[in-house]
């Protein structure tokens, strides 16, 4: 229950980092089948593994993230509702109204804009928060993160998040295509 808390309270961040008021006309995309691992490096590997498998993706969810060129990834196997929420970020049960994870004990959601990461990853029960964020200063550089619509890929290549608790280092790398 605490690390869906805490992915609730991911997504709030986000929301809040995002101070974005507007209606977004886009077109979201969801893609259930993506298969695509992302290699993580640094000191957390030991015990959050060196790579997350990715299996269900939502792109341009305003609703879910407030920011309309963004993505939001989960493990495989937990999927994310097409409807909008009828939660609030800070309300109990919100996580579980948006993500089904057939293992809460070990999951993950990452939410990525270009210059942004917002990172949760729970292992065997214990969640570690990890961010970046290039825009405003208020977190470590992210490095390069390329979010492409058209082609419906985003691509990390050596972006950098720091654990909020620790001041430790991920390095994540892979593409995602859904």
């Amino acid at each position: 229950m605490k690390a869906l808390q805490l992915i609730s309270t991911l997504l709030l961040t986000v929301l809040t980092m995002s101070n974005c008021t507007e209606e977004s006309n886009e077109e979201t995309t969801e893609g259930s089948n993506v298969n695509a691992k992302l290699s993580l490096s640094g000191e957390d590997t030991n015990v959050v593994g060196t790579y997350l498998e990715v299996g269900d993706v939502a792109y341009g969810r305003v609703d879910l993230t407030g920011l309309e060129h963004s993505i939001v990834l989960v493990p495989k196997g937990a999927t994310i509702s097409e409807d909008k929420p009828v939660l609030s970020p800070n309300d109990a049960g919100y996580v579980e109204s948006i993500i089904n994870f057939p293992d809460k004990e070990n999951s993950f959601v990452i939410v990525a804009g270009e210059q942004l990461v917002s990172m949760i990853l729970v292992t065997n029960g214990t969640e570690r928060r990890y961010t970046c964020e290039s825009l405003y200063g208020t977190s470590i550089n992210c490095g390069l993160i390329q979010l492409d619509e058209d082609s419906k890929t985003v691509i990390f290549t050596n972006t950098a998040v720091e654990n909020t608790e620790t001041g430790t280092l991920l390095t994540l790398n892979g593409t995602v295509k859904w």
